[in-house]
Protein backbone atom coordinates (compact mmCIF):
# COMPACT_ATOMS: atom_id res chain seq x y z
CA UNK A 1 0.00 0.00 0.00
CA UNK A 2 2.81 2.41 0.88
CA UNK A 3 4.38 1.80 -2.53
CA UNK A 4 1.12 2.68 -4.27
CA UNK A 5 0.89 6.00 -2.41
CA UNK A 6 4.55 6.65 -3.19
CA UNK A 7 3.88 6.09 -6.88
CA UNK A 8 0.86 8.39 -6.77
CA UNK A 9 2.89 11.04 -4.97
CA UNK A 10 5.61 10.86 -7.61
CA UNK A 11 3.01 11.32 -10.35
CA UNK A 12 1.38 14.30 -8.65
CA UNK A 13 4.63 15.92 -7.44
CA UNK A 14 7.50 14.65 -9.57
CA UNK A 15 11.04 15.25 -8.35
CA UNK A 16 13.89 16.26 -10.63
CA UNK A 17 17.62 15.58 -10.66
CA UNK A 18 19.60 18.44 -9.10
CA UNK A 19 22.23 18.05 -11.82
CA UNK A 20 20.56 17.37 -15.19
CA UNK A 21 16.95 18.28 -14.40
CA UNK A 22 15.50 14.96 -15.55
CA UNK A 23 12.71 13.35 -13.57
CA UNK A 24 13.92 11.18 -10.68
CA UNK A 25 12.79 7.60 -10.23
CA UNK A 26 12.37 5.43 -7.15
CA UNK A 27 15.47 5.28 -4.99
CA UNK A 28 16.87 8.49 -6.50
CA UNK A 29 16.50 11.13 -3.75
CA UNK A 30 18.40 14.02 -5.33
CA UNK A 31 20.57 12.87 -8.25
CA UNK A 32 19.68 10.45 -11.02
CA UNK A 33 21.71 7.29 -11.53
CA UNK A 34 23.17 8.54 -14.82
CA UNK A 35 24.56 11.69 -13.17
CA UNK A 36 25.87 9.74 -10.19
CA UNK A 37 27.98 7.68 -12.58
CA UNK A 38 29.50 10.87 -13.95
CA UNK A 39 30.46 12.48 -10.64
CA UNK A 40 34.12 13.53 -10.89
CA UNK A 41 35.31 11.37 -7.98
CA UNK A 42 38.89 11.92 -6.83
CA UNK A 43 39.40 8.28 -5.80
CA UNK A 44 42.10 9.58 -3.46
CA UNK A 45 43.39 7.08 -0.93
CA UNK A 46 42.38 8.90 2.27
CA UNK A 47 45.09 7.14 4.26
CA UNK A 48 47.92 8.12 1.91
CA UNK A 49 49.83 11.29 0.98
CA UNK A 50 47.25 12.33 -1.60
CA UNK A 51 47.08 15.87 -3.08
CA UNK A 52 44.75 17.10 -0.30
CA UNK A 53 47.00 15.76 2.44
CA UNK A 54 49.95 17.52 0.83
CA UNK A 55 48.51 20.84 2.02
CA UNK A 56 49.15 19.74 5.60
CA UNK A 57 52.60 18.16 5.32
CA UNK A 58 54.77 19.43 8.17
CA UNK A 59 51.80 19.90 10.48
CA UNK A 60 52.01 16.82 12.73
CA UNK A 61 48.55 17.20 14.31
CA UNK A 62 46.94 16.37 10.95
CA UNK A 63 46.85 12.60 10.51
CA UNK A 64 44.87 12.17 7.27
CA UNK A 65 43.03 14.32 4.72
CA UNK A 66 40.92 13.62 1.66
CA UNK A 67 38.14 14.84 -0.64
CA UNK A 68 35.27 13.10 -2.42
CA UNK A 69 35.07 14.81 -5.83
CA UNK A 70 36.88 17.35 -7.96
CA UNK A 71 35.57 20.90 -8.06
CA UNK A 72 35.86 23.16 -11.07
CA UNK A 73 33.83 26.34 -11.51
CA UNK A 74 30.95 25.75 -13.87
CA UNK A 75 30.91 21.96 -13.86
CA UNK A 76 27.78 20.13 -12.79
CA UNK A 77 29.16 19.03 -9.43
CA UNK A 78 30.27 22.57 -8.59
CA UNK A 79 26.78 23.85 -9.38
CA UNK A 80 25.32 21.14 -7.18
CA UNK A 81 27.44 22.25 -4.23
CA UNK A 82 26.56 25.89 -4.90
CA UNK A 83 22.85 25.05 -4.83
CA UNK A 84 23.24 23.14 -1.57
CA UNK A 85 25.09 26.15 -0.14
CA UNK A 86 23.04 29.13 -1.31
CA UNK A 87 19.65 27.89 -2.54
CA UNK A 88 18.15 26.65 0.72
CA UNK A 89 18.93 23.02 -0.12
CA UNK A 90 20.89 21.84 2.93
CA UNK A 91 19.53 18.31 2.55
CA UNK A 92 21.58 17.96 -0.64
CA UNK A 93 24.76 18.44 1.39
CA UNK A 94 23.59 15.77 3.85
CA UNK A 95 22.87 13.41 0.97
CA UNK A 96 26.33 13.99 -0.54
CA UNK A 97 27.91 13.33 2.86
CA UNK A 98 26.11 9.99 3.02
CA UNK A 99 27.18 9.28 -0.55
CA UNK A 100 30.85 9.91 0.21
CA UNK A 101 30.96 8.01 3.51
CA UNK A 102 30.95 4.34 2.44
CA UNK A 103 34.25 4.62 0.56
CA UNK A 104 35.79 6.25 3.63
CA UNK A 105 34.45 3.48 5.86
CA UNK A 106 35.97 0.80 3.63
CA UNK A 107 39.36 2.54 3.63
CA UNK A 108 39.46 2.73 7.43
CA UNK A 109 39.43 6.53 7.38
CA UNK A 110 36.99 6.76 10.31
CA UNK A 111 38.88 4.33 12.55
CA UNK A 112 40.02 6.03 15.75
CA UNK A 113 38.06 9.22 15.07
CA UNK A 114 36.05 10.37 18.08
CA UNK A 115 33.83 13.06 16.58
CA UNK A 116 33.16 15.25 13.54
CA UNK A 117 33.52 19.04 13.65
CA UNK A 118 32.14 21.11 10.75
CA UNK A 119 33.93 24.30 9.75
CA UNK A 120 31.78 26.99 11.41
CA UNK A 121 30.22 30.04 9.80
CA UNK A 122 30.10 33.49 11.34
CA UNK A 123 26.82 34.36 13.06
CA UNK A 124 26.01 36.89 10.34
CA UNK A 125 26.63 34.45 7.48
CA UNK A 126 24.69 31.67 9.17
CA UNK A 127 21.79 34.04 9.85
CA UNK A 128 21.78 35.19 6.23
CA UNK A 129 22.02 31.66 4.77
CA UNK A 130 19.88 29.97 7.41
CA UNK A 131 22.19 26.99 7.90
CA UNK A 132 25.80 25.82 7.70
CA UNK A 133 26.33 23.60 4.65
CA UNK A 134 29.44 22.00 6.17
CA UNK A 135 27.35 20.93 9.16
CA UNK A 136 24.87 19.20 6.86
CA UNK A 137 27.67 17.41 4.99
CA UNK A 138 29.05 16.31 8.35
CA UNK A 139 25.61 15.04 9.35
CA UNK A 140 25.56 12.75 6.34
CA UNK A 141 29.03 11.42 7.14
CA UNK A 142 28.15 10.96 10.82
CA UNK A 143 25.02 8.97 10.01
CA UNK A 144 26.96 6.39 8.02
CA UNK A 145 30.07 6.33 10.24
CA UNK A 146 27.93 6.34 13.42
CA UNK A 147 30.05 9.03 15.01
CA UNK A 148 28.94 12.05 17.05
CA UNK A 149 28.78 15.51 15.52
CA UNK A 150 30.16 18.32 17.68
CA UNK A 151 29.02 21.85 16.88
CA UNK A 152 29.75 24.89 19.02
CA UNK A 153 33.20 23.67 20.03
CA UNK A 154 35.05 25.28 17.14
CA UNK A 155 33.55 28.72 16.52
CA UNK A 156 34.17 31.56 14.09
CA UNK A 157 34.74 34.73 16.07
CA UNK A 158 35.28 37.07 13.12
CA UNK A 159 33.30 37.57 9.95
CA UNK A 160 35.84 37.40 7.13
CA UNK A 161 35.29 38.22 3.48
CA UNK A 162 34.38 35.51 0.99
CA UNK A 163 37.51 34.02 -0.58
CA UNK A 164 36.12 33.11 -3.99
CA UNK A 165 38.17 35.65 -5.96
CA UNK A 166 41.20 35.94 -3.65
CA UNK A 167 44.76 34.94 -4.44
CA UNK A 168 46.49 32.25 -2.38
CA UNK A 169 48.29 34.81 -0.20
CA UNK A 170 45.10 36.82 0.31
CA UNK A 171 43.27 33.66 1.42
CA UNK A 172 45.89 32.91 4.08
CA UNK A 173 45.72 36.46 5.42
CA UNK A 174 41.93 36.41 5.36
CA UNK A 175 41.62 33.43 7.74
CA UNK A 176 44.12 34.44 10.40
CA UNK A 177 42.65 34.63 13.91
CA UNK A 178 39.04 34.02 12.86
CA UNK A 179 38.42 30.82 14.87
CA UNK A 180 38.38 29.95 18.57
CA UNK A 181 37.77 26.84 20.68
CA UNK A 182 35.15 26.61 23.41
CA UNK A 183 35.52 23.99 26.16
CA UNK A 184 38.89 22.70 24.90
CA UNK A 185 38.97 20.17 27.74
CA UNK A 186 36.23 18.25 25.91
CA UNK A 187 38.67 17.56 23.06
CA UNK A 188 41.73 16.62 25.11
CA UNK A 189 43.37 13.52 23.67
CA UNK A 190 40.69 13.20 21.00
CA UNK A 191 40.95 12.53 17.29
CA UNK A 192 38.59 14.88 15.45
CA UNK A 193 37.52 15.06 11.83
CA UNK A 194 37.12 18.61 10.47
CA UNK A 195 34.55 18.72 7.64
CA UNK A 196 34.23 21.40 4.94
CA UNK A 197 32.48 21.72 1.59
CA UNK A 198 35.34 22.74 -0.73
CA UNK A 199 39.11 22.87 -0.31
CA UNK A 200 41.10 25.12 -2.62
CA UNK A 201 44.36 26.26 -1.00
CA UNK A 202 43.68 24.65 2.37
CA UNK A 203 43.90 28.03 4.14
CA UNK A 204 40.59 27.79 6.03
CA UNK A 205 41.10 24.19 7.10
CA UNK A 206 44.67 24.88 8.18
CA UNK A 207 43.45 27.82 10.27
CA UNK A 208 40.91 25.50 11.92
CA UNK A 209 43.60 22.88 12.58
CA UNK A 210 46.04 25.44 14.00
CA UNK A 211 43.36 26.88 16.29
CA UNK A 212 42.40 23.44 17.60
CA UNK A 213 45.98 22.27 18.14
CA UNK A 214 46.91 25.52 19.92
CA UNK A 215 43.99 25.13 22.33
CA UNK A 216 44.34 21.35 22.69
CA UNK A 217 48.03 20.35 22.35
CA UNK A 218 47.39 16.58 22.36
CA UNK A 219 44.60 16.66 19.79
CA UNK A 220 44.79 14.62 16.59
CA UNK A 221 43.09 15.89 13.45
CA UNK A 222 41.84 14.45 10.18
CA UNK A 223 40.28 16.51 7.41
CA UNK A 224 37.58 15.83 4.83
CA UNK A 225 36.20 18.11 2.14
CA UNK A 226 33.29 17.19 -0.10
CA UNK A 227 35.18 18.64 -3.06
CA UNK A 228 38.72 19.66 -3.93
CA UNK A 229 39.88 22.10 -6.59
CA UNK A 230 41.70 20.32 -9.42
CA UNK A 231 44.98 21.75 -8.13
CA UNK A 232 44.35 20.42 -4.59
Amino acid sequence: MASIWTDIGMLLSPRFCKVCGNKLGKGEPHICTACLRQLPATHYDPMALNPVMQHFVGFPAVQHASAFCFYAHGNDFAQLITRSKYSDKPEVGQYLGRLAAPELVISGFFEGIDCLIPVPLSRWRRWKRGYNQSEWIARGLAEVARLPLRTGVLVRIKHNETQTHMTRDERWTNVQGIFAVRRPECLAGRHVLIVDDVITTGATLMSCAETLSSAVPDIRISIFALAAAQTA
